[in-house]
């Protein structure tokens, strides 16, 4: 099999204008100020402080100043002192970012929802275990390339 031209197609399948734009609307839901707001809603009631939602995102804390400043400005979220300990900021959901998070939610699940819908049971099975795989595969073999730079370097450095 050729693995290349399969590559080939999976990259021209999504290229033109309207397939790229779906592909950005799933992008949209997992950066940013939004992947922090669904983490808010989804541990709100805990303690939550920016370095906990720093390793998350996989962002670094003063991206995520950033990010907490506009949504405290938007009137998403609150920040207040710990009582326990008083060097910790503790973050919160307020009610308009819980329900803003609750509409996004909802409208990116029923919208995926019918689009799964409409491939029939079998072929959304399949689909979302394929996804699932291909995903697994790329972020292990990234992991692997990262590892061996990493071996190289200290290689060069030492050799």
């Amino acid at each position: 099999m050729d693995y290349n031209h399969l590559a080939e197609q999976l990259i021209v399948n999504a290229k033109p204008p309207k397939r790229t734009e779906i592909f950005n609307r799933f992008s949209v839901y997992s950066h940013g100020e939004h992947q922090v707001i669904f983490y808010l809603f989804k541990n709100s009631g805990k303690p939550i402080v920016p370095s906990d939602i720093s390793k998350y995102t996989d962002t670094s804390t003063a991206r995520i100043a950033t990010i907490l400043n506009n949504l405290e400005d938007k009137g998403m979220i609150t920040r207040e002192i710990s009582r326990e300990d008083r060097r910790k900021i503790l973050v919160s959901i307020t009610d308009k970012g819980r329900k803003y998070a609750e509409n996004a939610h909802n409208e990116f699940m029923g919208h995926t929802a019918a689009v799964l819908q409409a491939m029939g049971e079998e072929r959304a099975k399949e689909f979302v275990e394929s996804v699932k795989i291909f995903l697994d595969l790329a972020l292990s073999l990234e992991r692997d390339k990262q590892e061996t730079n990493s071996e190289m370097e200290k290689k060069e450095k030492n050799g």
